[in-house]
């Protein structure tokens, strides 16, 4: 039974569904076969606040803050110009498979 005032329930879905830590290999998928070897890849560590999340599928939104964990050397980290700290967000829809 849902209580209270529509704007208090609103605000309710300001607080995110989930929050974690996560590790991450990004990389180009071709990078890894001859003849286009390289090294441009970066491993990131971050933290994750997540609001949707339903597991019937559904919108969703992804809000993540870490470092990038590969040496820096002439103003790259890994393959990502600029300073260590990354940012990203993700917003996207889940279909449920079954």
């Amino acid at each position: 039974m849902l209580t209270g005032s529509a704007s208090h329930r609103a605000a309710l879905n300001l607080v995110p569904n989930y929050a974690g830590i996560e590790l991450e290999h990004m990389s180009h998928a071709d990078q890894h076969f001859p003849p286009h070897e390289t090294n441009y890849g970066s491993e990131l560590a971050d933290v994750f606040l997540e609001w949707g999340g339903d597991p019937n599928g559904g919108p969703y939104l992804i809000l993540s803050e870490g470092i990038d964990l590969d040496p820096c050397r002439g103003g790259y980290c890994g393959e990502i110009a600029g300073p260590r700290e990354q940012f990203q967000a993700r917003l996207g829809y889940r279909f449920k498979i079954h």
